[in-house]
């Protein structure tokens, strides 16, 4: 970097993906709070290669969703730890909402929209070393 300019780590793909993880992590939630109250809105035929009892997606959702939303917060913050935990998450995200597109199509595919993108950002933003700050 040049002598008086410093990097803002409000720019650039950390910042995108911390603020998608707070948003993951809010829908998250909001879909796991459906799954436990509404087991009459989202029935399931029989076959279904992933049927969970409702409620325990529900619960699975809502504690993902808390997880993803606080690494979300650590993201921003600037944590380098919660930027790989962040990627882990994402995938992990990615693949209850793949389990629970019968249920909530289009959230679910929304929600494996936003894990992409948060493990796009991750892996491809620069971070910039102790020695360049």
């Amino acid at each position: 970097m040049h002598a008086g300019r410093t990097a803002s780590r409000w720019v650039g793909g950390s910042f995108f993906a911390g603020i998608l993880m707070l948003v993951a992590g809010a829908t998250e939630i909001l879909q796991g709070v459906v799954a436990i109250r509404s087991d009459n809105i989202l029935n399931g035929v029989s076959g279904y290669a992933y049927a969970f009892n409702l409620d325990a997606w529900g619960w699975i959702h809502v504690g993902l969703g808390i997880l993803v939303a606080v690494v979300g917060l650590g993201i921003l913050a600037g944590s380098r730890i919660a930027r790989y935990t962040g990627i882990g998450l994402a995938m992990v995200n990615l693949v209850a909402q793949f389990m629970f597109l019968f249920y909530q199509p289009v959230w679910a595919v929304v929600g494996m929209a936003l894990s992409a993108f948060i493990i796009w950002a991750l892996t491809t933003d620069r971070v910039t070393s102790p020695q360049t700050r």
